[in-house]
């Protein structure tokens, strides 16, 4: 901060500091309204559209913004930071809305956290959204007169796209673990044929995530009956059985690619321009824009549109009798004509899936831009929302192929199941009965989603 107060001073020019911002960055900002700048700069585009992030996404953003900030480069006073550490403590969330940036700073939405800080806008506290004036008097704080470059320093990251993708890949890394458990329930009920995750012939082609996928699906099934010589049902089955650590394998990878690239955002400084504190130099920068993070969100909503098509294959796959020797649907009536047992899980898995499917159109590929100077947008915040949207999504799936591969270990009643198997089956049982005749699956269904958001599962697979 000692370094801005310099060049203000000294009246060099520095882009948002003593000179305007997008295209007006080469005009020369009036003595007395460089400290104006930072409000209006703020108050100008504050300007999110489309439903509210809920209150978890909003202290990701804050303390996204809050870490970055504090690398340096922001060049704002301690006390703007301290404020964000205020909201975090007293749970004072600003009003962000999900639509309005383009992934070159999320601008427009992290705007809207920061008017906060300045008692405008709206603010969530204690369940309830009240004008920001109101919050901030209610937990026992003022507002702050914003100096110069403060409403810059507080906009020009990409917390947003940072912060909401830590909480969506955290999700998925936890959702993933299960659905590879839930596969293994899968190979107990359909008694699968364990040779694609025999390690010598995942060596024999070590694609990237592959080994890391079958290792897993390997170390659940330990113990189990289907290990023995001769145990599979068949020789070789359905390519949604036979090729699990395959696809969970690169959605694995495709996990490893993301996370540095969220790191990097949250632990480093995308502002513009950037205090060089150490040089005693503030030089504009790039580092705001976002094209690694847009593609490696594309790419996870891609690949994990794959992992839940797979999923709810296996799914439809477990209830034909001519795969499992068990009746069709796995209807407790047997192979009538009337009943149809648990197709329409089947069937929810399906559509779920399609859903995935939409999602996965890649968002980094559009560039829309207008404006004469910022003419190139990464859409990175489009992307990370996708996938975030995309979870509930696959929950669905998990807990469609839990109920069916429950009902199917019931009915086939292996001797040595592996534990993983039955922990699950009977977490499943405690919310949904074994199906003894037809009936509707929708309750039954939401009480699994609600398992599989849980923690019991996830600490059951450990």
């Amino acid at each position: 901060r000692d370094l801005i107060d310099q060049f203000l001073r000294e009246d060099i020019p520095v882009y948002g500091l003593t000179r305007g911002l997008g295209g007006r960055a080469v005009t020369r900002v009036a003595d007395g309204e460089r400290d104006e700048m930072s409000t209006v700069m703020l108050r100008a585009r504050a300007c999110g559209g489309g439903p509210r992030f809920p209150v978890p996404a909003v202290r990701a953003f804050l303390l996204a913004r809050l870490a970055s900030m504090c690398q340096g480069r922001a060049g704002v006073r301690p006390l703007i930071a301290e404020r964000l550490v205020d909201f975090l403590n007293k749970g004072l969330h600003p009003v962000v809305h999900e639509v309005g940036s383009v992934g070159a700073s999320d601008l427009a939405l992290l705007a809207e956290m920061g008017i906060a800080v300045m008692g405008e806008g709206l603010a969530e506290f204690q369940g309830e959204v009240l004008p920001a004036a109101e919050a901030l008097r209610r937990a026992g704080l003022e507002p702050i007169r914003l100096k110069e470059k403060e409403g810059l320093g507080l906009c020009s990251a990409n917390s947003v796209s940072a912060g909401l993708g830590a909480l969506a890949l955290t999700e998925a890394r936890r959702l993933l673990r299960l659905a590879e458990a839930t596969c293994v329930l899968t190979f107990e009920a359909f008694r699968a044929n364990l040779s694609p995750i025999d390690p010598r012939i995942v060596a024999a082609r070590p694609a990237p995530g592959q080994a890391t996928a079958a290792e897993t699906l390997h170390g659940f099934i330990a113990g189990s009956g289907l290990t023995d010589k001769g145990a599979a049902r068949r020789i070789q089955d359905p390519i949604s059985i036979r090729c699990a650590s395959h696809i969970f394998g690169a959605f694995h990878n495709a996990l490893d690619f993301a996370e540095p690239h969220v790191a990097v955002e949250i632990n480093g400084a995308g502002d513009n321009p950037a205090v060089l504190y150490e040089d005693g130099e503030i030089v504009s920068t790039g580092n705001f824009q976002t094209p690694g993070l847009a593609q490696a969100f594309d790419l996870l909503c891609i690949s994990m549109s794959q992992v839940g098509s797979i999923a709810a294959q296996r799914t439809s796959r477990m209830m034909g009798k001519r795969f499992t020797d068990l009746p069709d649907y796995l209807s407790a009536r047997g192979d009538g004509t009337v009943r149809i047992g648990l197709a329409l899980v089947g069937h929810n898995a399906r559509c779920q899936a399609k859903e995935l499917h939409l999602l996965a159109t890649p968002a980094s590929v559009d560039d829309s831009s207008g404006y004469d100077v910022e003419d190139h947008e990464p859409m990175t915040p489009v992307a990370v929302r996708k996938f975030w949207r995309a979870l509930p999504f696959w929950r669905n799936i998990i807990a469609s192929e839990l109920i069916v591969a429950s009902e199917a270990l019931d009915q086939r009643n292996p001797e040595r199941p592996a534990p993983v198997a039955v922990a699950l089956r009977d977490a499943v049982r405690q919310v949904v009965a074994r199906l003894d005749d037809d009936r509707p699956l929708s309750e039954d269904l939401e009480r699994v989603v609600a398992l599989v958001e849980g923690e019991t599962l996830s600490q059951l697979v450990g």
